[in-house]
């Protein structure tokens, strides 16, 4: 099937038209995740039918809104191979995809040892392609052919994957899990946590609260202007030079000779203003009062937490390891970390979430009965 590139607007209308007519449809996206660009960034968009495939430029198609009206359509399935980040990228546009087939999933369940989209679809259909265009900047414009080929490849076979994989699902009375696991995907929230802070954990250890400020705000500026030359904060003011400036503001008067900064900024107007950014951070931080002393916890929050990581480690190597290894003993190797996964376990013991904010019906169901064959009590957690 020849993919159809999709570049204007009046093309992008005629195909969501097409899209209309299908009870489903296989889709996949290319982003760029603050690679070669600032933010999380759709760079293009494959969708195959029965009998057709578009690759759809969202560089040159300005109104996207008709097709998430058909992403959100309960009527139409959107089959899609491991479809999280496509979901997170696609909540940005504020489209919530309705009624999912996550191929992903369903090998998942199916206990498939490697759960790649290359090698799903050479174990199952015994098709094989290149994914060497994978990784690719697909930023840049005009996309090579290579390119195009390799994305519309990521769609062509997901509507006879399906297939196959409802066949084994319903064989092996995996299907209600598979269904509760696609409802549960669906009310998911994808949103990304807006920033509180740009130092990272280390940094709010290791320097005091004035400093502390300081360099937040000197972060915030290269934020800014990561923006407004549309590149990656790393490729803007690295972090070495920002932390420089903190201790010795003079080297600023340097700023043109400096390693570590993108060219568009190396320029006096720029180093003018981090300057200013910098004297008024200080001012701001004097007036508030913040101390230019490490601050050191008090005893008691010392004592505190140090409790609170002993009872997450028994939580974790004596509540919920155990119960994983119990699940093991009954479902086997393949099929225990999507029921529970490490990353599930350190959620439940730290804390943030409990059993049905980030499970399934079923998974629930099985973490439950494990944890009663063992006699371990987690209603705290349910």
């Amino acid at each position: 099937m020849q993919p159809i590139y999709i570049q204007t607007q009046t093309a992008f209308d005629e195909a969501v038209a097409q899209l209309e007519r299908h009870p489903a449809i296989a889709l996949d996206t290319e982003f760029d995740n603050n690679h070669y660009r600032y933010g999380f960034t759709l760079c293009l968009l494959q969708i195959a039918t029965t009998d057709a495939c578009y690759l759809i430029d969202p560089y040159e198609v300005s109104d996207l809104s008709a097709l998430w009206k058909v992403l959100e359509n309960p009527q139409i399935e959107k089959i899609f191979h491991d479809c999280g980040e496509d979901m997170r990228l696609l909540r940005l546009h504020d489209c919530r995809p309705k009624r999912i087939f996550d191929t992903s999933t369903a090998v998942k369940l199916l206990g498939y040892e490697r759960i790649g989209l290359g090698s799903v679809l050479s174990e199952v259909l015994g098709v094989t392609f290149d994914k060497k265009k994978q990784y690719s900047n697909w930023t840049l414009r005009p996309l090579t052919e290579a390119q195009l080929l390799y994305a519309a490849q990521d769609v062509l076979y997901l509507g006879a994957l399906r297939e196959e994989l409802y066949k084994q699902l319903k064989a092996q009375n995996r299907w209600e899990w598979f269904e509760q696991s696609m409802q549960f995907l669906e009310k998911k929230n994808f949103a990304i946590e807006p920033k509180t802070t740009f130092l990272s954990h280390k940094e709010q250890r290791e320097y005091p609260p004035f400093d502390q400020y300081v360099l937040n705000e000197l972060y915030r500026f290269r934020d800014t202007q990561a923006q407004r030359v549309n590149r990656p904060v790393y490729q803007v003011i690295s972090d070495g030079i920002l932390n420089q400036i903190l201790h010795n503001p003079a080297i600023l008067k340097n700023w043109t000779t400096l390693k570590g900064i993108h060219h568009r900024l190396l320029n006096a107007p720029t180093a003018a203003a981090l300057d200013r950014c910098y004297r008024e951070a200080q001012a701001t931080a004097t007036t508030m009062g913040l101390s230019k002393k490490l601050q050191r916890a008090p005893q008691a929050e010392i004592a505190l937490t140090q409790e609170r990581l002993r009872r997450q480690r028994y939580l974790k190597e004596g509540v919920f390891m155990p119960i994983k290894k119990q699940i093991e003993s009954q479902y086997g190797l393949q099929l225990t970390p999507y029921i529970l996964s490490n990353e599930i376990i350190n959620t439940l013991v730290g804390g943030q979430q409990k059993l049905p904010d980030i499970t399934s019906e079923f998974q629930q169901n099985i973490i439950k009965e494990a944890a009663y064959t063992l006699q371990l009590d987690i209603s705290a957690y349910c």
